[in-house]
């Protein structure tokens, strides 16, 4: 096997950063380069904020001052390796690593076909040595043997820099060798980019090109470990962490209210929530469901008894860890925390997680280090039919709330010819939508592929909803089209203008629902109702308070966007409708349709259209599962149906939010 050696040209860097999270400041002038091909380690006392790095370097947190500079600003990417596996233990390892390979299809850029995974999955199991273990079972795989498929997993979906966060410490030392050896192969012979974070010395020396010390602060000493001499060089970082033998626990940032985390949480599980902020999801986490039935059990024998029915009278109080993006579609969710909505039912959420990408809460929510959060309607679906992951939607979260933004050089449509677009995931009603416009203008979109004005092609691509603006503002992109407030972002800075609001093609369509996994639904079905029921409530304070709505989000810190973006988007305002109507971003007024409205209700008939929607959608994703679903039965199956209506009835009825019992989807691009 040839050795590959590092390049010095840096794949990612933080200069001269300094963190401050409420009145602590967690790192002061951290600079550190990620050399190219280069296997980096890490080692601290604890408390010396290394877990705070690797959130910086995944990009979940922003630094208060100073540069991060990650390889997603280059088209690259990022992916974090956990201490446990997290298998899905109803997978195979081989459909585990594959799993990786289809979340990297949905929720990336450039990434290729999922049709290619199986082909991809054979040869990385051999190119990787463990071919052997890929018709097992996870509960068939030892501790190291599980770890391993854990990094193929990573490793196959072709990442940029690869981030390990202490991956064998629970291993026991025989095993844990014998996978560290594994390690340094694999890397000699890909030359991935890697950084690991370590307390074991040893470790830290035997597998890094260079050994990083990280003290209390973000001071450094940087040790070269090329040199083969082990025994000087473990001498060297003893005297380095001289001074440092008493360890205080670490303090993760996201056990902060800044960074807006549940405080219970261990290390390594704020980790699991968060260290994914902003990667593709890769479903590392869902060994949490074996782990949940037996807690869930025991919770519900507690709890027999009860009318699933009725949730005024709650048996116990019970927490629930609630996730979220930082957009609008998030309100009832947050409202319902903030208002004490949740709480009035016997339900207590500590602060909600929040997440920068969709594929890292729903990474979250798969393995049960949340247990309520709201998603795109098409990826629910996707989810529950194409990964087999049991998810189930018990309110429609929010209706419209979404926005065609262009550059203001974009006059229509048609202009978008040979320009990139970005969305926020191929299953996403964005995605639906804006095909759906194309398409109307005489367009193609095109996935990996330069777009040709001369042809009439425009590339879609996969950002962040948060990355956006950003990608619009440098010219990177001609126009997304994403959930509020970023559209309003763009207005606010001038940036870019409102081309077309997605409630103004398809009229008063869902976004994000109310999801949970089927297992709370099953086990606790009293509980899944008053969640409903909180959710329902909050989308009527909403509608009555569309003012302290925004100003609860904003001055409570869910949302990071300014105060008046916040309010430009819930707030109803008659100018704002006749000033889009002039410029076209609204072209049926008289559907009368809010930026952004609230109604719970989950109506068949949108879930059957959804579907035979997204088959006329191209993805970089398997659509497979779309021929083999029949439409008119997905929205029994996906939805709670019995949940949702009761949680409407005891809000006051279809009729306190306009709805009716039925209606037919109107879709005019």
């Amino acid at each position: 096997m040839t050795q590959r050696k590092p390049d010095a040209q840096p794949i990612a860097a933080l200069r001269g950063v300094n963190l401050t999270l409420g009145h602590n400041a967690i790192l002061k002038d951290l600079t550190l380069d990620v050399r190219r091909g280069e296997l980096l380690t890490i080692v601290g006392p604890s408390g010396a904020g290394k877990s705070t790095l690797l959130s910086l370097l995944t990009g979940l947190l922003q630094p208060t001052s100073g540069e991060v500079d990650r390889p997603e600003a280059h088209g690259g990417s990022t992916r974090l390796v956990f201490q446990q596996p997290r298998l899905l233990p109803w997978r195979t390892a081989a459909e585990n690593i594959r799993l990786g390979l289809e979340f990297k299809a949905n929720g990336g850029r450039g990434l290729g076909h999922a049709h290619d995974a199986d082909n991809r999955v054979e040869t990385l199991l051999t190119e990787l040595g463990i071919g052997e273990l890929g018709d097992r079972m996870p509960k068939e795989l030892s501790g190291g043997q599980a770890q391993r498929v854990a990094i193929a997993r990573a490793v196959a979906a072709d990442p940029t820099l690869l981030l390990l966060d202490e991956p064998f410490s629970a291993l026991d030392s025989l095993t844990r060798t014998d996978t560290q050896q594994w390690l340094r192969e694999v890397h000699q012979k890909l030359g991935l980019s890697t950084v690991l974070v370590t307390h074991d010395l040893a470790e830290a020396i035997r597998l890094g090109d260079r050994v990083v010390v990280l003290k209390p602060g973000g001071a450094t000493e940087v040790f070269d470990a090329s040199s083969g001499d082990h025994v000087a060089l473990e001498q060297k970082l003893l005297l380095s962490f001289s001074g440092f033998a008493s360890e205080e626990k670490e303090s993760a940032p996201a056990e902060r209210t800044a960074a807006r985390v549940p405080k219970q949480r261990s290390r390594r599980e704020i980790l699991t929530v968060a260290g994914a902020g902003a990667l593709i999801a890769l479903p590392v986490i869902a060994s949490a469901f074996a782990n949940r039935s037996s807690a869930s059990a025991s919770t519900s024998a507690q709890a027999q008894g009860a009318d699933p029915g009725d949730a005024s009278e709650p048996a116990e109080n019970t927490e629930l860890r609630l996730g979220y993006l930082p957009i609008t579609d998030a309100a009832p969710l947050l409202i319902a925390h903030d208002s004490g909505a949740f709480a009035e039912r016997g339900i207590q959420t500590p602060e909600p997680t929040l997440f920068r990408s969709w594929a890292s809460l729903v990474e979250a929510l798969q393995g049960g280090s949340i247990d309520v959060a709201h998603l795109l309607m098409p990826l629910a679906m996707q989810l529950r039919y194409e990964a087999k992951v049991p998810v189930k939607v018990l309110a429609w979260n929010h209706v419209n709330g979404s926005a065609l933004t262009v550059r203001h050089e974009v006059d229509d449509v048609a202009s978008l010819a040979g320009t990139t677009v970005a969305i926020p995931g191929w299953y996403s009603i964005h995605n639906v939508v804006l095909q759906q416009q194309l398409r109307a203008a005489g367009l193609t979109a095109v996935i990996n592929t330069p777009p040709s004005q001369e042809a009439g092609t425009v590339q879609l691509t996969v950002l962040a909803p948060a990355d956006m603006p950003v990608a619009l503002s440098n010219g990177s992109i001609a126009g997304y089209i994403v959930a509020e407030p970023f559209c309003a972002v763009a207005e606010a800075q001038e940036s870019g203008k409102i081309l077309r609001f997605t409630g103004d093609v398809w009229r008063e369509h869902a976004c994000c629902v109310t999801v949970v996994r089927e297992d709370l639904i099953d086990e606790r079905p009293e509980l899944a109702q008053r969640v409903a029921d909180a959710i329902v409530a909050a989308q009527r304070t909403i509608l009555d308070d569309r003012a302290g709505a925004a100003a609860r989000l904003s001055e409570g810190g869910y949302l990071p966007q300014p105060a008046p973006v916040i309010a430009k988007v819930l707030i109803e305002h008659d100018d704002d409708h006749a000033a889009y109507a002039a410029t076209g971003a609204v072209v049926h007024p008289e559907w009368e349709q809010p930026r952004i409205g609230f109604q719970p209700y989950a109506y068949p008939s949108y879930t059957e259209r959804l579907v035979e929607e997204l088959r006329l959608t191209k993805m970089d994703a398997s659509t497979a599962w779309l021929d083999r679903v029949d439409a008119a039965a997905v929205h029994n199956d996906l939805v709670s149906t019995d949940i949702n209506l009761r949680a409407v009835e005891s809000a006051g009825g279809l009729a306190s939010f306009g709805a009716t019992a039925s209606r037919q989807e109107l879709l005019q691009p």
